[in-house]
């Protein structure tokens, strides 16, 4: 189909009426220190229908909670196991196309072969309306060189490109098409020079940028060749915060407990991670990587060379929160310079 226009004005009464067929409408608006977020602004909050930089957390957030009762028990000895179920419709606005393809990924790791049902109950009544990039979100993102940006490629319902007089529309899936059609009066198709433009401004965007080659880096680290000083800088380095788990858009390790008063309680999953001394612990307290260097190492590991094998793509998206939000000043990003050039002899 062809690409349609919407003016800035329209974009308002779209959002407006969209608000109204969701339980929540999650959207970037400017919160504590004047940090952009995500949140319901439904009913309350000014969202950003267009904004630089990027969100401090993705909307892996809502869809994978920091800790989520999975079920309730009531009972030992034939009690009642019930299901706590999601089913609130939520729109999200403004997500970034790295956040997009964050998006993809993460379908793949929960709704592929085993499916995980609280996550599929949330994407199924999930609307994501992705904001491309006019420029980089910051000094330390590196979407243009792993192929995350300026726009998403797939993973979105709706795709928004900002130009000068209003926005590019564009739709990726039947939903997103059936929303287009049912506020057709608020868009007309776009004109040649809008379309001149917004390639213009997508040129601009990843002028410069040298694509990694991460099968070769895939294949680096699956053969075990960079260098031992490498990883020994990293671990000297990591103070085991999980700031690089906590904003990760991909990040998908959780643990599962059940806290129990007597006979009920509940079971509840909590998002867990690798750079956790005891998140590879076994049976009896047996640590197969007992040093610290190799907790975080399974972070890099993961993300550049054991997702590569199994999706075909790495599951680092480029957004760059991990390294703004590191205190050591570990850079997933320079790793990938330093094990690309300090292959062991």
């Amino acid at each position: 189909m062809n690409k349609l226009f919407i003016t800035h004005e329209d974009l308002k009464t779209f959002v407006e009426a969209l608000k109204k067929t969701c339980d929540e409408f999650i959207g970037p608006s400017r919160q504590h220190l004047n940090d952009i977020a995500f949140g319901d602004v439904k009913n309350d909050g000014e969202i950003l229908l267009n904004y630089d930089g990027n969100t401090i957390l993705s909307p892996r957030t809502f869809l994978l909670p920091q800790t989520e009762t999975l079920f309730e028990i009531k009972g030992s000895i034939g009690g009642k196991v019930s299901s706590i179920e999601d089913k609130k419709s939520r729109i999200f606005y403004g997500v970034r196309p790295c956040d997009t393809l964050a998006l993809s990924l993460m379908r793949r790791f929960f709704l592929e072969g085993i499916v995980d049902r609280p996550y599929q109950d949330k994407m199924e009544n999930a609307t994501f309306i992705t904001l491309a990039c006019a420029k980089p979100c910051s000094e330390r993102s590196f979407c243009r060189e792993i192929g995350s940006g300026p726009v998403a490629k797939k993973g979105f319902d709706i795709q928004l490109v900002a130009i000068n007089r209003g926005y590019l529309v564009e739709s990726g899936s039947k939903k997103g098409g059936a929303i287009l059609r049912k506020y057709k009066k608020l868009f007309i198709v776009s004109t040649p020079s809008d379309i001149k433009e917004s390639k213009r401004i997508l040129k601009d965007f990843a002028k410069e940028a040298k694509p990694i080659n991460y099968k070769r880096l895939a294949g680096i680290m699956r053969d075990d060749l960079v260098k031992e000083s490498v990883w020994d800088d990293i671990g000297l380095r990591c103070v085991i915060c999980s700031g690089c788990i906590t904003v990760c858009p991909t990040c998908s390790c959780f643990s599962v407990t059940d806290r129990m008063n007597g006979t009920s309680g509940v079971r509840v999953r909590y998002c867990d991670g690798c750079p956790y001394a005891g998140f590879t612990r076994m049976a009896g307290g047996a640590m197969p990587k007992p040093d610290h260097k190799d907790h975080i190492r399974r972070f890099f590991e993961h993300k550049l060379n054991v997702d590569v094998e199994r999706y075909g793509v790495p599951s680092c998206v480029g957004c760059g929160r991990c390294i703004e939000t590191c205190p050591g000043n570990i850079s997933i990003r320079k790793f990938i310079d330093d094990a690309m050039a300090s292959v062991k002899k």
